[in-house]
């Protein structure tokens, strides 16, 4: 049998057909014989991981039976061999690492195709269940490899789970006086038995400091500040488990390592090395290790195990393959049927969201044989003043008159924060985003500046920003939530989100618009992380690759361009995408401003108003819209050529053409400035500059240029 991660929080148990033999020379095909559930693996299973592709066998604390019969423990990684890393027996930071149960399928299984390198032979007086803590200790060796301590030093270890406990029995083999705080009353009774039996210290706190060696061992970023006041003068502390996400860290703490002269050293995962000497550590702790077993079960219990690991109360639970023959198959979990007596049908847009959508008229040409006409008219070659012509004519087809006219200029930037900055896809923190809301408030950035030189009324409009905003006279709180999910590892947002920010879209503009009429409208927009959802929605809808629509954004290197198209390849493997459901792809890769900016446009099309796209953000939530109501094509006016690819692709789909290339990249609604004024100036073409006759001009004496 095996378990297979199809989704967040679904572990399906299924049957295991017999393994072909592996294709690829360096691979064996193994028999599992146990394998421990790993913290990460239920991390995975809960929120997913930014190398993990969907679907996964977990697991890599395994022991395997190969095919001549020798147990052997898993280096869970395959390296290159070949960079510096390497090259310098440092291939835990391989640059082409891939990890098994991460990359490739792991442990929760009968059967394991493993590389021939990661396996290490284990001795026969050592018991299975024990050896499948070789993975964690080999992590504690590699970074007690990096420290340089002495007998009888004082070590301070944050946190009691697995790998804490693990830490303070190595440190105490080296003898080392190590002390554990755990802040968990029923956690340090629970792991009583354990420190009884190796007399190792327990306390929720310590009025002590000044420690030689301090290590965190927990994801709780409050215990990694307090790392920092513990440890002494030229002591040293080591950034063993990564912290909670999107946390923050005192400058003032930070300034104690330079104060204290302390070295912080990072340890990520371990070599091969490190788990070989792991084996006479076990071999000599085989008693020791057995209290932190807190369960061998059957694989068949695995999925309802992850929440007591995460819970964070539980020491190791190892499945054991032995076990599973009289085990009934759990059923994959599956999304939920809609509530008793609704309908898949009711799910689609009701209310405002239909109202809207269903008022989209096509755009009429039956004024464009006057219109190119009057253009072609004017006192000039024809065509000579290029795309203004074809501006003039939109804005009159648009506003249905041979005398267009713009008075009222609206622009509208909105802004929301991403999940899938998680994935470490912008050059730029999320925090970005607010702080950018803030610069706009109070008039300091490049839309401000634009906006008020061509007199256009601009409001920021929070969709999903992380910050809450205090009252302002330029903003619009609209927020749906604060910012969306991964979408690497789940859906953006809600189905219920997504109709809600399109109906704030809606909104924004329809109340504004009853307030005072607008002929013009810019969407602009702000979010970092959000080119990631952009190319995803573009790449989805029109059919380019990934690759084909991944930019820079905010300036990623080429490395951090590899990995962003990368994740969106991931992205759009993991979701089932329908080109012609905006509404989904909205809903499961879009953002919140992203849905604001394609509710506003279709609040505007409804209205018969100008729409002007920026950039490729705006373009995106443009298709989005363009492919819930197509009708809106003949409002939309794209401002400028941005240098994201993407932007084309879109483009083309909708048979729009960029007014100008400016070499933009900036994004805020800019371009859409610009191009507003650029459309007022087509307008005041069509209605102020003479025509031959007015200007009793003979045709013949206009030459081409």
């Amino acid at each position: 049998m095996k378990m297979i991660l199809t989704g967040l929080g679904k572990l399906e148990i299924a049957p295991t057909h017999d393994t072909p033999e592996p294709m690829e020379k360096g691979y064996t095909k193994t028999r599992v014989l146990c394998c421990a559930i790993c913290r990460t693996d239920a991390k995975m299973w809960e929120q997913g991981h930014r190398d993990l592709v969907l679907p996964r066998v977990l697991g890599h604390e395994m022991v395997v039976r190969n095919q001549t019969g020798q147990r052997c423990i898993v280096w869970p990684g395959k390296s290159c061999g070949v960079c510096r890393f390497c090259n310098t027996g440092r291939e835990n930071l391989c640059e082409h690492m891939k990890i098994t149960g991460f990359h490739t399928d792991g442990g929760f299984s009968d059967q394991a195709v493993l590389p021939d390198d990661s396996l290490i032979p284990l001795p026969d007086d050592l018991l299975s269940h024990v050896a499948c803590f070789a993975e964690p200790v080999g992590c504690v060796i590699n970074a007690f490899e990096k420290f340089s301590v002495k007998p009888n030093d004082r070590i301070l270890i944050y946190g009691s789970g697995t790998m804490g406990l693990v830490t303070a029995l190595y440190a105490r083999s080296l003898g080392l006086v190590p002390q554990v705080i755990e802040k968990n009353e029923t956690k340090i009774t629970h792991i009583a038995p354990f420190l009884g039996a190796t007399h190792i210290a327990c306390s929720k706190d310590t009025h002590a400091s000044e420690f030689e060696l301090v290590i965190n061992t927990c994801a709780d970023y409050i215990a990694f500040c307090q790392c920092l006041t513990k440890v002494g003068k030229g002591g040293q502390v080591s950034f063993f488990s990564g912290i909670s996400k999107n946390e923050h860290i005192e400058t003032n703490l930070l300034n104690l390592i330079h104060y204290k002269e302390a070295v912080v050293s990072g340890v990520y995962g371990m070599t091969r090395d490190h788990m070989e000497k792991a084996i006479p550590f076990m071999q000599a702790h085989e008693r020791e290790l057995t209290l932190l077993i807190e369960e061998i079960v059957t694989p068949a219990k695995a999925p309802a195990l992850m929440a007591n690991v995460l819970g964070g109360n539980h020491l190791k639970y190892i499945l054991d393959f032995d076990l599973a023959a009289d085990t009934t198959l759990l059923t994959k979990e599956r999304q939920p049927p809609p509530p008793p007596g609704i309908s898949r049908q009711d799910l689609l847009p009701q209310g405002l969201c239909k109202q809207v959508i269903e008022a989209v008229a096509p755009l009429s040409d039956h004024l464009l044989a006057g219109a190119t006409a009057k253009i072609d008219e004017k006192t000039k070659p024809l065509g000579a003043l290029g795309r203004i012509e074809d501006l003039a004519v939109r804005m009159s087809l648009i506003q249905n008159t041979l005398h267009p006219e713009i008075r009222q200029k609206n622009l509208f930037v909105f802004a929301g924060d991403h999940g899938i900055t998680e994935e470490g896809v912008s050059a730029y923190p999320s925090e970005v985003t607010a702080q950018m809301v803030d610069n706009f408030l109070n008039g300091g950035a490049a839309i401000n500046v634009l906006c008020r030189h061509h007199d256009i009324d601009m409001k920021i409009v929070d969709m999903g920003v992380k910050q809450k905003f205090l009252p302002h006279p330029e903003l619009i709180i609209k927020k749906v939530a604060y910012g969306t999910r991964n979408f690497a590892i789940e859906d953006a947002m809600t189905h219920q989100q997504m109709i809600l920010a399109l109906e704030n879209g809606m909104t924004t503009f329809l109340d504004t618009y009853a307030s005072k009429p607008v002929d013009i409208l810019g969407v602009g927009e702000m979010g970092i992380g959000n080119t990631t959802s952009a190319a995803a929605i573009i790449s989805a809808i029109t059919g380019i690759t990934p690759a084909q629509a991944t930019g820079r954004g905010t300036g990623v290197d080429d490395k951090g361009l590899a990995h962003k198209t990368e994740v969106i390849e991931r992205v759009l493997a993991f979701h089932t995408l329908d080109p012609s459901n905006g509404f989904e792809i909205l809903q499961k890769i879009g953002g919140f401003e992203i849905a604001g900016i394609a509710g506003a446009v279709l609040a505007a099309a409804s209205t018969k108003t100008a729409i002007v796209l920026d950039g490729v953000i705006s373009t995106a939530a443009g298709l989005v819209a363009y492919t819930i109501n197509p009708d809106i094509q003949g409002y939309l006016i794209s401002g400028h050529k941005s240098v994201e690819r993407a932007q084309d692709a879109a483009l083309t789909h909708m048979n729009l053409v960029p007014l100008v290339d400016l070499n933009l990249r900036l994004g805020e609604g800019t371009g859409a400035a610009m191009a507003i004024d650029m459309a007022v100036a087509a307008c005041k073409v069509m209605t102020q500059m003479a025509s031959f006759d007015e200007a009793k001009i003979a045709r013949s004496s206009i030459k081409p240029v």
